[in-house]
């Protein structure tokens, strides 16, 4: 079996190194390589000389051998470690493979993986339509079985909302999410059925805490708690309808693999990033709609792009 090593900054960027080592039916060993002051004042490029293989000995002498075949990683510190371990290994053997871009020459990895409106272009990028995930026929089938009594008692349909927050170029304020609580209510009078919301890290406690207020007791929502195991994937699995917030590529792309109708919540005031741009073209594909006042439904081609990247990047690296 294929071995691999996974590298990420993030808990969402760990989750598209998870979906690309299972789409290439790997063996995932995750690596916490933590690139922390006062190396990461250090360009990207030095962690691509013999400096950088010095630095991630320093950081992490418990890296050692038998190597992977595959390193993948994501994230600008994670492009640090990789390179780092790329002069530690230096066999000629493991591949490495980063997911967006990585801030340094294309060159420095085999292959970089990154999604179209990256705007990348060298001839060693794989580009994709969505942000590499997870979610697969299979999986919402398995996911339906397993949260399916946590969710029985609430009326259907089901609407599942996923609400992101505050990112480096937006800042989610608590008069931002007054709006969308009052959004979610009017979505709540629509439909006879109930609201299963979960939050991100970066919705923020303020924001969570008016949610859960203005929210409590009511039988027809369901706020995740962040004590239980996260229902996400069961949420995605057993909803008919899926609302997600303009501010995440990820749960953006998660949703159009599952082939319902989405919404795009669209957080006040944040426009012209790319997760908004984004957003827009899933609504100008016909895959999302805008948040209105009524809930409908459509349908959209559902393609299976992990399994086409999986034989792609195999073929690369003649793996």
């Amino acid at each position: 079996m294929m071995t691999c090593w996974g590298i990420a900054e993030t808990a969402g960027m760990m989750s598209q190194v998870r979906a690309l080592a299972k789409a290439l039916d790997a063996k995932l060993d995750i690596k916490t390589l933590p690139i922390g002051k006062p190396w990461d004042l250090l360009p990207n490029l030095a962690y691509a000389t013999p400096l950088g293989g010095m630095i991630l000995k320093r950081i992490a002498p418990d890296i050692n051998p038998p190597w992977p075949d595959v390193v993948i990683s994501c994230g600008r510190r994670a492009s640090m470690a990789a390179l780092g371990l790329k002069r530690v290994i230096h066999n000629g053997k493991t591949k490495f493979i980063h997911i967006h871009h990585p801030c340094v020459p294309l060159k420095c990895f085999d292959l970089v993986v990154t999604v179209e409106h990256d705007n990348i272009e060298g001839a060693n990028v794989i580009k994709t339509r969505f942000a590499l995930h997870s979610v697969t026929p299979a999986t919402l089938a398995e996911a339906a079985q397993h949260f399916a009594p946590r969710f029985a008692a609430y009326p259907t349909p089901l609407v599942a909302v996923m609400l992101g927050g505050t990112t480096n170029q937006y800042d989610f304020t608590v008069e931002a999410m007054a709006q969308v609580v009052m959004a979610l209510q009017r979505m709540l009078g629509a439909t006879p059925g109930s609201l299963l919301i979960t939050s991100s890290r970066r919705t923020g406690d303020a924001n969570i805490a008016m949610l859960k207020a203005v929210f409590a007791n009511n039988p027809r929502v369901y706020i995740y708690n962040e004590k239980e195991e996260n229902p996400y994937m069961g949420m995605l699995a057993l909803a008919g309808t899926i609302v997600v917030s303009n501010d995440s590529i990820n749960m953006m792309s998660e949703a159009a693999a599952t082939g319902k109708p989405i919404y795009i919540l669209q957080l006040p005031g944040h426009r012209d990033t790319k997760q908004a741009r984004f957003a827009e073209k899933l609504i100008q594909s016909g895959i999302a709609r805008p948040l209105a006042g009524k809930l409908e439904s459509w349908q959209y081609e559902v393609s299976d792009e992990m399994e086409k990247l999986a034989a792609e990047v195999k073929r690369r690296l003649a793996l």
